[in-house]
């Protein structure tokens, strides 16, 4: 394992100082740091740390951000990361975060080496157990994914990288982590993800469209279909599936807008909707979420988009506010 150069950040003794994911400022003391074996991509880099807070409290958390400053230094991923943490965040409300997806515990946007913490993920990846998952653990594999996939949706994002590196399993539950490559429902997609995993719309040249809460239906049909059978994802044919599998994954190769819903595959797997209805907002959510935007508008003006119409999105599920910005490629700066 290589081990990269250490943040300053992140070395015991520091304090470190973000914000929650409702904006609150918060103080906390770095008094452990251990390498992470499942590093993010490059210019990414991770590392594990303990947490302690002035009232006694201890965390433990996954630190994420640029292996250096500088142009090019993974800010794009950072900011999606976080973004789409605030919108599962306010999703959630005041009521349980959902297990199968990766959860925000806060962030830096504002300094040289901007950061996000994550709450340590579950399991392992995929990538590791893929051939290795017993036949009792397919159907718990395929519900828990899709009802990750169902928060996601219903936040109005989509991840587009999903992948045996991206999906954890624990034995009980999948969890989806990594959301460097997330947008949200409504902005033109782009290329995203990585092969064999990508769908067919987000590939060089095939690019096209906008992003939908389902666009990650095809990779999910895949890493079930693998999962399931133990064949390569190139193999991906329904024809001489098992029954159930072909019958659970039908229309899901297709092309994108005749795939099923991740709400009509739960249905098929004869799951509940799990996104509560009737959520009311968090109001200190969207303070935070405020704070964000202006801290990036003043780390970097010049990359904020001159004021210009921008066509309409649809919002996720659940409250909105008057804050949340149309997004075309990046909210508050155009790429570098």
């Amino acid at each position: 394992m290589t081990i990269l150069p250490e943040p300053p950040t992140t070395r015991p003794g520091t304090v470190l100082r973000f914000r929650d994911r409702h904006g609150v400022p918060v103080e906390a003391t770095v008094t452990d740091r251990r390498e992470d074996p499942l590093q993010p991509a490059p210019p990414l880099r991770s590392c594990l740390l303990t947490l302690s807070y002035a009232d006694g409290g201890r965390h433990e958390a996954r630190h994420v951000g640029p292996a250096a400053p500088g142009p090019g230094a993974g800010y794009d991923a950072l900011d999606n990361e976080i973004l789409a943490g605030l919108r599962l965040s306010r999703l959630c409300g005041a009521g349980p975060y959902p297990a199968k997806v990766s959860r925000l515990i806060g962030y830096e946007a504002d300094g040289e080496l901007p950061f996000v913490l994550l709450a340590p993920y579950r399991g392992r990846p995929v990538g590791g157990t893929l051939g290795r998952i017993l036949p009792s653990e397919s159907l718990p594999f395929q519900r828990s994914l899709l009802t990750g996939l169902r928060w996601t949706s219903a936040a109005g994002i989509a991840h587009r990288a999903l992948s045996p590196e991206t999906v954890h399993w624990d034995t009980v539950c999948a969890q989806i982590t990594g959301f460097t490559e997330a947008a949200p429902a409504g902005t033109p997609r782009s290329v995203a993800g990585a092969p064999p995993w990508w769908a067919p719309e987000q590939r060089p040249g095939q690019a096209g469209g906008v992003v939908t809460g389902d666009d990650d239906v095809w990779a999910a049909g895949r890493l079930i279909f693998c999962v399931a059978t133990g064949r390569a994802p190139e193999r991906a044919d329904l024809a001489d599936a098992p029954p159930d599998l072909a019958r659970l994954l039908q229309g899901v190769f297709g092309p994108p807008e005749g795939r099923p819903s991740v709400r009509e595959l739960l249905r098929r797997l004869d799951a509940a909707d799990p996104v509560p209805r009737g959520l009311s907002p968090d109001v200190a959510l969207e303070r935070g979420r405020a704070d964000f935007f202006a801290l990036r508008a003043r780390k970097h003006p010049q990359t904020v988009p001159a004021a210009e119409p921008e066509p309409a999105w649809p919002a996720p599920a659940g409250p909105t506010t008057p804050d949340e910005p149309s997004r075309r490629g990046r909210p508050w700066r155009r790429r570098r």
